[in-house]
């Protein structure tokens, strides 16, 4: 009997061994490492321990502050545009013909599927200020060619535009999935009241999907927040690091100039702050399951 429950236990950590080792070797130790990190800078290429000195410098540093506020802009204008208007396309046409439904959601889904770097090389084929679209139209109304993308005014309204374009599809497709489970009943009852569609989103659409909701504004943020290829593609943080954020002065930090301390210091808050978002997500998971 303890030789079949050995062997039982034997074949079950085959199974799981492979994972725990890929998991310590691939996440816990680059976490544990970087955060050792965080409290040392590279000099004359030997690193010394400098405390919170780097963590300080994220905080008062003009360059990283700029980094905060893009990276928070990004966050408090894409998102709620995700929500906002993934909840009114989905809203316009989850009881249309399923052909309509499904021909939206594949146009809208199109950026999603295609990875961040070819969607990113399109618009900069597209915004070029040699040989892109916008400047040959610009030339063939006869208006001044800009080059946006160094444009202080103009670089974080395309990048929100950019952001939203390449997201709004997987947030259509959720709402979308979640308004077609609604109860017919309901929707008829608002109608039957006199309600209008503005009636509809109000009081049925947008009350039935607050978990959908819950669970775009969670992973959207922490997405967001971690933007780095299409700055990388697009801007390189410019023009003067108006449009850098947080994780592209992790990159710059560690890889560009060699100050991984700095880096390492940027990604610990980055992965707290994701860590945070995961917490909440399993709080409000667990709410809902227990309520």
């Amino acid at each position: 009997m303890k030789r079949k429950k050995l062997m039982a236990n034997l074949q079950a950590y085959l199974f799981v061994g492979p994972f725990v080792i890929l998991s310590v070797v691939f996440m816990i130790y680059p976490i544990i490492s970087g955060f050792i990190s965080s409290f040392y800078t590279t000099r004359f290429s030997r690193n010394a321990f400098v405390g919170l000195e780097n963590y300080i410098k994220i905080f008062t540093d003009d360059i990283y502050l700029i980094g905060i506020r893009n990276s928070v802009l990004f966050v408090i204008t894409v998102v709620p545009l995700l929500i906002i208007m993934g909840i009114w396309i989905s809203g316009a046409i989850f009881d249309k013909l399923p052909s309509y439904i499904s021909a939206v959601r594949v146009c809208l889904y199109i950026p999603v599927i295609a990875s961040m770097v070819v969607m990113s090389i399109i618009w900069r084929f597209i915004l070029d200020s040699q040989s892109g679209l916008v400047k040959y139209f610009s030339m063939v109304f006869g208006f001044e060619a800009v080059n946006v993308l160094a444009d202080r005014t103009w670089t974080l309204v395309l990048l929100i535009f950019i952001l939203f374009t390449m997201n709004i599809g997987q947030s259509v497709i959720l709402y979308v999935a979640d308004m077609i489970g609604i109860s017919r009943d309901l929707i008829e009852a608002c109608k039957i009241d006199g309600g209008s569609r503005l009636d509809m989103y109000r009081y049925v659409l947008v009350p039935l999907t607050r978990p959908t909701t819950v669970f775009i504004f969670i992973t959207q943020t922490a997405a967001v927040i971690r933007v780095f290829v299409v700055i990388q593609l697009l801007t390189r943080g410019g023009p003067s690091y108006q449009s850098t954020t947080m994780m592209y002065l992790m990159y710059q930090q560690a890889f560009e100039q060699g100050n991984t301390g700095v880096g390492s210091a940027i990604g610990v808050l980055l992965f707290l702050f994701t860590l945070v978002l995961v917490l909440l997500q399993q709080l409000v998971t667990g709410k809902r399951k227990g309520g």
